[in-house]
């Protein structure tokens, strides 16, 4: 497996809201996008991929993962009790939240747990498929038949989120599973990526070839180029 991550503030925002957390030993990967409050939404981000990451390092250590989608919940959910619990302590951090979409990366096997909505993406033979769902109110308003489809990215409700991490004592998390081949590409990436290219856009930087470096790099340079509106963080993985 090669992979690549970057992060960028993006052209209009001050500070970068997202962390990222790449583990490659026990193949996890994640993206993180905080929301609310003075300087709430970088804690609530880094709350989270440094719970995360000490849960990994303290309660799985050395051990073989035999239940990747428990492992990454049990993290995520003791994630989300701290930033909770951070929120209710410091009123200038009330209600803040991130959202987290992590994966792990086995040999033949791709475990997914999504809230919010950052998203997982996986292109084979030059196809792009999206596995995770956006928990926003747009989204769920196509599910009720309120907009269709391809009204959602330019919808006024694309950007309120319905669930986040850290907002509630206890928090549902998506979980999503796909058979890896080699060749694989998986693209992890917060909402300043997939806000700024559609589908399309991204299928046509994603080349099998390459370096993932530069193909990150051009991933960040036209999303830039389309406007840069937010924070932007790329995680590129090719299975080999």
């Amino acid at each position: 497996m090669e992979f690549a991550v970057i992060s960028d503030t993006g052209l209009l925002r001050k500070q970068n809201e997202d962390h990222y957390l790449a583990m490659e030993p026990y193949g996890l990967f994640a993206v993180c996008d905080g929301m609310g409050g003075h300087k709430g939404g970088e804690i609530a981000s880094r709350l989270a991929v440094d719970c995360i990451r000490q849960y990994m390092v303290n309660e799985v250590g050395d051990n073989d993962i035999d239940s990747p989608i428990a492992v990454i919940n049990s993290a995520i959910h003791k994630a989300n009790r701290l930033i909770w619990s951070e929120g209710q302590d410091n009123q200038e951090w009330h209600e803040m939240g991130t959202t987290i979409t992590a994966a792990l990366v086995g040999k033949k096997q791709l475990s997914v747990a999504n809230v919010g909505d950052s998203s997982l993406y996986i292109c084979r033979k030059g196809e792009l498929k999206k596995l995770t769902r956006d928990h926003t109110l747009a989204e769920q308003m196509v599910s009720d038949g309120l907009i269709k489809q391809e009204e959602k990215r330019n919808s006024a409700y694309n950007h309120i989120l319905t669930r986040a991490l850290g907002v509630q004592q206890e928090v549902q998390i998506d979980n999503f599973e796909s058979r890896l081949y080699t060749g694989d590409i998986i693209l992890l990436c917060s909402d300043g990526l997939s806000d700024m290219l559609d589908e399309n856009e991204i299928a046509a930087i994603l080349q099998p070839d390459g370096s993932v470096q530069k193909v990150a790099r051009q991933l960040l340079d036209a999303a830039l180029g389309k406007g840069g509106f937010d924070n932007i963080t790329i995680i590129l993985l090719r299975i080999n």
